[in-house]
């Protein structure tokens, strides 16, 4: 399966890509193609992290030319690209007003393009008691999309120092520790790998158990 997450990347986007892919890599063979580096600006244009292999896309090339075939391919994009139509589309969109403008406007694209596409949306790093809270997000969403797009499931993950931290720790230490990471960001990895690949939940929590060990 390929998987599409739009939206502008980030260090807190990228680091939920990894831990998504971490925990599939445990079940197939998962690439991780992008145009932003990851890890380190000078990284080459293919190289492995924690069992990912991690996809450098130069700025002129079509993310899809990077598709390897027999792998799980996770392509973080911030521009328009035609996807195929069996692709998963998942927008991760942040409560900072240009990164969530920047990322609906986006998926507003994908779905004119599209518009029989239904997605996924992720909102993320948002802050617990602000009131930029999951309704007020949702109410900003409806604005930018047409009134025809499909947005299938929400997730909304909340903004805790301590996977913040793991985050910067991660960077340097070649390790994702995913059992180290928060209940709610556990919670919310589990419920997002079951829905994008259709897995119960006692095979999401098996998958998860193993990659925690890895």
């Amino acid at each position: 399966m390929n998987v599409v997450f739009l939206g502008k990347s980030t260090e807190e986007k990228k680091f939920l890509l990894l831990c998504l892919a971490k925990i599939m890599s445990c079940r197939e063979k998962v690439a991780l193609i992008s145009k932003s580096p990851y890890i380190t600006v000078d990284m080459t244009d293919t190289f492995e992290y924690c069992g990912i292999e991690i996809v450098r896309c130069r700025s002129h090339e079509n993310p899809l030319s990077k598709v390897i075939e027999g792998a799980c391919n996770f392509l973080d994009v911030d521009e328009l690209v035609n996807v195929p139509e069996n692709y998963t589309v998942v927008a991760v969109s942040e409560p900072a007003r240009r990164i969530l403008e920047g990322c609906a406007e986006l998926t507003r694209e994908y779905i004119w393009l599209r518009p029989s596409l239904s997605m996924i949306l992720i909102f993320l790093n948002v802050m617990e008691y602000s009131r930029i809270d999951e309704k007020y997000l949702s109410m900003l969403w409806e604005r930018y999309l047409p009134s025809f797009a499909k947005i299938e499931r929400v997730y909304t993950i909340y903004f805790e120092y301590q996977n913040r931290s793991l985050m910067i720790e991660s960077q340097f230490i070649d390790k994702l520790p995913l059992k180290r990471l928060s209940p709610g960001l556990k919670s919310a990895l589990k419920a997002i790998i079951q829905d994008i690949f259709q897995l119960g939940k006692k095979e999401a929590g098996m998958l998860f158990r193993k990659a925690e060990r890895v």
